[in-house]
């Protein structure tokens, strides 16, 4: 009675562990690019106001926690 479980389970690790070997990478985000807010924001004529946005664009940069990114195209 123990084998056929063990193969069920042995059968779905197996499943799972391709299908992970064979997944692709996450995407990232373009370089260069606002977070979803601020070009929300700046697409009603306003500036984004989340604290993690305001202190980023007094550093020059695109917020990275609300899904910008620094880096430029080249």
């Amino acid at each position: 009675m123990k084998l056929p479980q063990f193969l069920l389970a042995f059968a779905s690790a197996s499943v799972i562990a391709v299908g992970l070997a064979f997944a692709e990478p996450a995407k990232p985000a373009p370089a260069g690019t606002k977070g979803k807010c601020c070009v929300n924001a700046e697409k009603e004529g306003k500036t984004c106001t989340h604290g993690c946005c305001v202190e980023a664009a007094k550093a020059g940069k695109n917020c990275e926690k609300c899904g910008g990114t620094n880096e430029k195209k080249p």
